[in-house]
């Protein structure tokens, strides 16, 4: 299984068509059916071992192959205990993550509340609460902002750009960077390049005409983010609910196809990000929102504001200690008799 998992990062950076036929194969039931049969009973031992030795009142599941598997552990187990799955994915996702035996199902979405209802999660126990996204996320307090340019060595009154490219530096990050910082602009660039080393060392020998600073894996995003006025990134889920939390408007320039597909109709139906995957059209998008008076960018601004929920996090960490406060009372009762 840790090998498996191991292939995704390889796979989306060589070839996204060859992952969406792997994500959409193994949406179907049949098939999501015998990769349970095929890795579930170890996983499920695995589980249960750690189950009994650590005795929970609830399980917390954040991905979609773990649900069934979890729920039969927990049968096994000894005692009833809760289990509270947190779809991860903003609005398409896979069949796996709407488990209806699930104690609740947190979603981020109405759309996602919507495709629970369609595969069979009962109403009730489906609770629309957002993405989860590190507390550290927010806007910046008043004077943060320049503080923390100069701290980056950037330039206090320029309009700034952050580009990224995930943990694993996407490869499409070269030629963004190219479109936004060859030539003269009136804009900065932040680039983090991830893990990708040899990304990094490539373009920080590159002399651009446009100010700009490059980093490898960061530890700092949410200082980043607070320093810059735009994001550009793919359509990741965790991305654009970093990005709506710090109150950022963000340029889409691509997506995985399966589970982010709907992910770019969500941010441009929405209002506070455009989808721009060709790094002429980067180009001439940003040039249109920063231009007017910065008023399309200003009105992008407020939907991202109205858009987010900064306190997904703390919500849901609410609703699972209800469970296990259900379930603990349970045991004890059991245990009185």
């Amino acid at each position: 299984m840790r090998r498996l998992a191991g292939l995704y990062s390889p796979l989306i950076q060589r070839s996204r068509p060859a992952w969406g036929a792997l994500y959409h194969s193994s949406n179907q039931r049949p098939v999501f059916a015998a990769i349970r049969a095929v890795f579930g009973g170890n996983v499920r031992r695995i589980l249960l071992g750690q189950l009994r030795e650590q005795d929970p009142d609830v399980v917390v599941s954040v991905h979609p192959l773990l649900n069934h598997v979890a729920f039969a552990a927990i049968q096994r187990s000894g005692r009833k205990r809760g289990l509270v799955t947190v779809i991860t994915d903003l609005v398409e996702f896979h069949r796996g993550w709407a488990f209806p035996r699930a104690d609740l199902v947190i979603v981020p979405t109405e759309s996602a509340r919507q495709a629970c209802l369609k595969w069979g999660v009962p109403a009730e126990r489906i609770h629309l609460l957002g993405l989860p996204v590190d507390l550290r996320f927010r806007p910046p307090a008043p004077g943060e902002k320049a503080a923390l340019r100069r701290r980056f060595g950037l330039d206090e009154d320029r309009m700034t750009i952050l580009v990224v490219g995930g943990g694993e530096g996407s490869g499409n990050l070269l030629k963004q960077v190219r479109a936004l910082a060859w030539h003269a602009q009136p804009w900065q660039v932040i680039a983090v390049c991830g893990r990708n080393e040899k990304l990094r060392r490539r373009l920080a020998r590159v002399h651009f005409a446009t100010p700009i600073r490059i980093f490898g894996f960061v530890e700092n995003m949410p200082e980043l983010m607070r320093a810059s006025d735009l994001v550009v990134s793919k359509a990741g889920p965790g991305a654009i609910a970093e990005a709506l939390t710090t109150g950022l408007p963000i340029m889409l320039t691509g997506y995985l196809p399966g589970q982010e597909t709907e992910n770019v109709t969500f941010v441009t139906m929405t209002g506070f990000g455009l989808f721009a995957p060709k790094p002429e059209q980067l180009l001439e998008s940003i040039s249109l929102l920063f231009a007017d008076d910065m008023r399309i960018w200003r009105e992008m601004v407020d939907r991202a504001a109205s858009a987010a929920r900064p306190y997904a996090a703390l919500d849901i960490a609410r609703e699972v200690l209800g469970v296990a406060e259900r379930y603990r009372a349970s045991a004890k009762s059991q245990t009185a008799r």
